[in-house]
């Protein structure tokens, strides 16, 4: 079978390569096709290459030659650091971000994935069996309008993400809207495919087949180590913490970001040492807002450029705080607490099984208390499986001969 895996973002990439190495083990025709929503080396290239899928990816779409400086400059930036511990790809990232003055907008960003992955499927891809898409990013949602209505098949990887509100935004619109394309749903909870029967769709269409982030996590945690963050300063006789805020509902809210600051001066303030990754769009916003960081248990980096190190990172933390979704799985998978700067969560079975803690950032957040509660956690389920999702979800595609198009047909 010719099979297409579309990414666009670093989740995107962890979470689908293990449908590539799965694939091809199988003996599949495995496209692997990247839609430039992340771009930089850091959050595309570095990825790729410590994931050992092969790049460059066969089909890069709207590569301008904006793009193609950035990967240039970003890539020679966080190669310096890795060997020399500076801070070079920091400084790239804010002169990036002074040009574009501004976060990309979703409007733009949405067209040009989905004109750029038309003409692909059209001139390049017309006899593929199935396009997978990953998730609730615009990549996600993009891409399985974009197959869809080339009448290509869309299998959508992670589906059935609800959380019955707009938040986390513009995530819930995307998952829809890719649900809505898709001809098969894998969902990685029950709940999840809970959600989607209740929204109508074919029972037979839809797979529990657990989360392929416990594939690839169960991989990673062998191979990362400390010293990228030894570089940075990190002291290891310190209790670690993992931090990151960047969702837009908490970036675009100058209240809630107040407050997930405060939250990580009391963390540091406690005695743990926090390292805190610092996306684009946080920094952007930090500016905005005159936010300046500066407390000597808290270090800031622009990215951590290996997802193996990123895992390592998580797995040697105390608990992890942040707003990202996929964290909340990985934390899961690892079998250590999580808490998570949101008011809902699109992973409510972590929260159900007594192991992820919301931190409402609103004025009563007491992220003291809640660190109690992560410490106190003993048992760990294995809520998104054994590391099995990839085999389950090829088993499916194997069997499946015929996709229905029409509902007369």
């Amino acid at each position: 079978m010719k099979i297409v895996l579309l990414t666009g973002t670093r989740p995107d990439i962890i979470k689908m390569a293990p449908l590539y190495w799965e694939g091809k083990k199988r003996g599949h025709e495995v496209i692997l096709v990247h839609s430039n929503q992340h771009y930089p080396y850091d959050l595309f290239e570095a990825v790729y290459k410590d994931l050992e899928l092969p790049f460059p990816p066969h089909f890069i779409l709207n590569d301008s030659i904006v793009k193609k400086v950035a990967r240039w400059v970003s890539k020679k930036a966080y190669l310096h650091d890795l060997k020399k511990g500076s801070n070079w790809s920091k400084i790239v990232k804010n002169v990036g971000g002074k040009f574009l003055r501004g976060r990309p907008g979703m409007n733009n960003t949405i067209t040009r994935i989905i004109s750029s992955f038309d003409k692909v499927l059209r001139e390049k891809l017309n006899d593929v069996y199935i396009v997978l898409t990953h998730g609730d990013t615009l990549t996600c949602m993009a891409g399985s309008l974009a197959a869809h209505l080339n009448m290509v098949p869309v299998g959508h990887v992670e589906a059935g993400l609800r959380t019955g509100t707009r938040e986390p935004f513009p995530e819930q619109t995307n998952t829809r809207i890719a649900d809505a394309c898709s001809d098969l749903h894998f969902a990685a909870v029950e709940k999840n495919a809970e959600f989607l029967k209740r929204e109508g769709f074919n029972e037979k269409d839809i797979f529990v087949v657990g989360n392929t982030v416990v594939d690839a996590v169960n991989w990673a945690k062998k191979k990362g180590s400390k010293e990228f963050f030894l570089r940075l300063g990190a002291d290891p006789n310190k209790k670690w913490v993992y931090f990151s805020a960047h969702r837009r509902e908490n970036l675009i809210h100058e209240g809630r970001f107040r407050v997930i600051v405060k939250a990580a001066y009391d963390l540091a303030d406690m005695g743990y040492q926090l390292i805190w990754s610092v996306r684009p769009g946080t920094k952007f916003y930090f500016d905005k807002y005159g936010i300046k960081v500066n407390h000597p248990n808290i270090i800031t980096v622009s990215e951590i450029p290996r997802y193996t190190d990123i895992v390592w990172l998580m797995d040697n933390s105390e608990f992890i705080v942040t707003d990202s979704g996929s964290m909340q799985e990985e934390m899961a998978a690892l079998k250590k607490p999580c808490i998570t700067l949101r008011f809902v969560t699109d992973r409510p079975e972590t929260v159900e099984a007594g192991v992820n803690f919301l931190a409402k950032p609103d004025k009563n957040l007491d992220i003291r208390k809640l660190v109690e509660k992560a410490l106190s956690v003993k048992k760990f389920p294995d809520i998104y499986g054994k590391g099995d999702s990839a085999a389950k979800i090829y088993d499916v595609l194997e069997e499946r001969k015929k996709f229905i198009r029409w509902a007369n047909d």
